[in-house]
């Protein structure tokens, strides 16, 4: 039995189904696909042996957040299929050969990894060369849609030799209108997106010689003493990426270290003294600031659940205990202590109750929570610190 097979044997199809329904199960479509999930799993495995499988017609919607783009969603039957052939065959195969700063969407790496290992390489090279040097940052323009469908073939072929796993991503790649264009929505597809760079990643590291490098899906970061050694680069780069039928993006430029680092919506500043500071993006805070405005004068209006406020705070606050963000977030807490404070001024909740002054449903409020120890670990101004492998290897 060779790795395909094993991929759509029942227990490897089912365990791809209570994989991909972690988190969802709460949509009509997975809670009805899961009231008859043995019925369903056989027959997809029949179909799959015999050749009858088709892939079902995708979801397509809107998503503004960080920024506007399609989403194409793959429906529940075939992320099921999808997700056993990820676990049996193709992560293994298709990232064994990833060069470790490659940080998006693979076991143990992603957001936290990527912002850990570029603090990472800050210091090294700060050891090296101290804070003078120069980046550049270069960012592809519609990197899945406008992927050439030949060029994503080729990248899997390349690493996948089993043949009836590669036409069957085949099949997937040519499941997307057109010549051009991944959707973006599917474990397949983010795989797919990866291997299309790796060639250029080996080529920068091995080649290029650059060893400061990270990527992150699409965006990827190059930082060196010598600025004509990134113009060379950049070059190199630029050609690359047209000769796959892609394009990079204007934002794309060399300029100086001191100048801090934009990464995945964080600023990194190298010092004088070789400390690296992590700040969050000033739209961010100024984003996150109007939505806590525009959620108190529709919870005050009667239209939304308090709680929302609540919850669209702490998500913030999460995300912002990455760096060093103590006085920003204390900040942010008086902002949500103010607006509390005049939802309760007059505003009758949805229980018909006034609504509490203090911070969540509980009504224990940020002033309250810091009184007893803090509320996100950022009092002294310092940040949580990761406990990845980022700063290992």
């Amino acid at each position: 039995m060779d790795d395909f097979d094993r991929a759509i044997t029942f227990d490897a199809l089912y365990r791809g189904y209570r994989k991909s329904k972690r988190n969802v199960v709460w949509k009509d479509s997975v809670a009805a696909y899961a009231l008859n999930v043995m019925k369903n799993t056989v027959r997809l495995k029949e179909d799959v042996e015999s050749g009858n499988y088709q892939i079902s017609d995708y979801q397509r919607f809107m998503v503004h957040e960080p920024k506007e783009r399609e989403i194409v969603a793959t429906r529940f039957r075939d992320r099921q299929f999808q997700r056993s052939l990820c676990d049996t065959l193709l992560y293994r195969e298709m990232t064994k050969g990833f060069i470790y700063d490659n940080c998006a969407c693979q076991i143990g790496k992603g957001v936290d990894f990527a912002l850990d290992r570029l603090e990472t390489h800050l210091h090294r090279y700060y050891r090296k060369h101290g804070n003078c040097g120069w980046v550049l940052k270069c960012d592809i323009h519609h990197y899945f849609p406008d992927t050439p469908h030949a060029v994503a073939k080729a990248a899997v072929r390349k690493r996948v030799k089993e043949d009836r796993a590669y036409e069957m991503i085949c099949d997937i790649i040519d499941s997307f209108e057109g010549d051009r264009g991944i959707g973006l929505g599917s474990q397949v597809s983010q795989l797919i997106e990866l291997a299309v760079l790796d060639d250029l990643d080996h080529r920068i590291k091995e080649r290029m010689r650059i060893r400061h490098y990270i990527r992150y899906m699409d965006d990827f970061i190059l930082i060196h003493h010598d600025r004509e050694t990134l113009r060379h680069c950049l070059e190199d780069i630029r050609t690359g990426i047209e000769n796959i039928g892609l394009k990079l993006n204007i934002r794309t430029q060399i300029y100086p270290l001191k100048q801090g680092i934009i990464f995945l919506k964080w600023r990194f500043i190298l010092t004088d003294s070789g400390k690296v500071v992590r700040k969050i993006c000033r739209r961010n805070v100024t984003k996150q600031r109007r939505k806590m405005k525009k959620l108190a004068a529709k919870i005050r209006d009667g239209r939304m659940p308090e709680e929302y406020l609540w919850m669209s705070f702490q998500s913030w606050r999460a995300n912002a205990r990455r760096g060093d963000t103590g006085r920003t977030v204390r900040r942010m807490e008086q902002l949500y202590d103010q607006l509390k404070g005049e939802m309760a001024n007059g505003y009758q909740g949805f229980d018909g109750r006034t609504a509490d002054a203090g911070g969540g449903p509980g009504g224990t409020g940020c002033g309250t929570l810091r009184k007893a120890g803090g509320v996100a670990g950022n009092e002294t101004g310092g940040r949580r610190r990761g406990t990845g492998r980022a700063g290992t290897h």
